[in-house]
């Protein structure tokens, strides 16, 4: 569908995304170094011939750039979008749903199959709790995620699940991608519990809150993500959907400042701006290691909360190991 330059070619990028879902030192080495090595270790394992050495090879690469990349609170964030969409999403060959009770059991089936980041011990233990609990509050999430949803949707003919857009934004060579989970403009947003320690020493629970703007850092992550979505689907009005155990928040044009129109178009300029950059610097780079040292990690950052096997093969190719 795109004429892909060879400037982009070269560096294995082959379209954008949310500016603010993490730097662009991050973005690059996921999108240039991380994928590609991914791509190639799994081919190496389908390979029959393959030598050992590669096979090797292949399955340390799998290992420090695929496992232990998750969370527990990731994991119950996609489970709740599963109840949700089995829940409100037609099946594609009866037209069926199932029961908010059916769906809430299989939301916590799949939370369940999760499995813990084991890097390290300490590390471990804190998801494992954390999976514990989440699995006691998925039901409610997944009731007040419904609830939200049905209410931001109320309008529409039927209710339609995540779809893929991918377009270019203005001024932009390479295209925009993103991925609405409902409606063609929305997105489902959960809220967990979260481990504190008291006066004396003992682990509680905090219970996950739910924002009352968008005007905060975090939260204008998710402003970006749906004026994504409003670029590219003909500018119809996003809504972002909050839920957490005990309640539910829907954020649209009606009641939040920064869904409307006028500041949404700011956002898309900005994006785009953002994403010209990003191609300036593909444009000017002929090698990856060229690449990267065009860009500078915040290793401090929550974007690079990673493993320690995968901050050290990182910073092996900054030049830093």
């Amino acid at each position: 569908m795109f004429d892909i330059p060879e400037w982009a070619v070269r560096h294995d990028y082959f379209h954008h995304s949310n500016p603010r879902s993490g730097d662009r030192a991050k973005k690059l080495f996921e999108k240039v170094h991380v994928r590609p090595a991914l791509k190639k270790a799994f081919d190496t394992l389908k390979n029959i011939e393959a030598h050992e050495t590669d096979l090797a090879t292949a399955r340390l690469t799998i290992d420090i750039y695929k496992n232990n990349r998750g969370s527990a609170a990731m994991a119950a964030g996609r489970a709740v979008q599963d109840g949700c969409d089995l829940c409100l999403i037609p099946d594609g060959e009866f037209g069926q749903t199932l029961s908010l009770q059916e769906a809430q059991l299989i939301a916590k089936e799949n939370l369940a199959s999760y499995r813990p980041k084991n890097y390290d011990k300490s590390v471990e233990e804190d998801d494992r709790e954390r999976l514990d609990k989440y699995l006691e509050e998925i039901p409610d999430v997944v009731e007040n995620a419904v609830i939200g949803l049905k209410e931001a949707m109320a309008r529409d003919n039927r209710f339609i699940g995540e779809i893929e857009l991918l377009e270019q934004l203005p001024g932009n060579i390479l295209p925009h991608n993103t991925f609405p989970d409902y409606g063609r403009r929305g997105d489902l947003k959960t809220k967990w519990s979260r481990p504190t320690t008291n006066k004396k020493g003992e682990r509680t629970w905090a219970k996950g809150s739910l924002p009352s703007s968008l005007g905060g850092m975090f939260d204008m992550n998710n402003v970006y993500q749906v004026a994504g979505f409003y670029a590219l689907n003909g500018k119809q009005p996003p809504f972002l959907v909050y839920a957490n155990a005990t309640d539910y928040r829907v954020f649209d044009q009606t009641n939040t400042p920064e869904l409307r129109p006028d500041y949404l178009d700011g956002v898309v300029e900005d994006i785009a701006m953002q994403h010209r950059i990003t191609e300036n610097i593909l444009r000017a780079a002929e090698t990856k290691e060229e690449l990267l040292g065009l860009v500078s990690p915040d290793w401090n950052s929550i974007f690079w909360q990673e493993s320690p096997a995968y901050i050290r093969e990182a910073k092996i190719l900054w030049g830093m190991e």
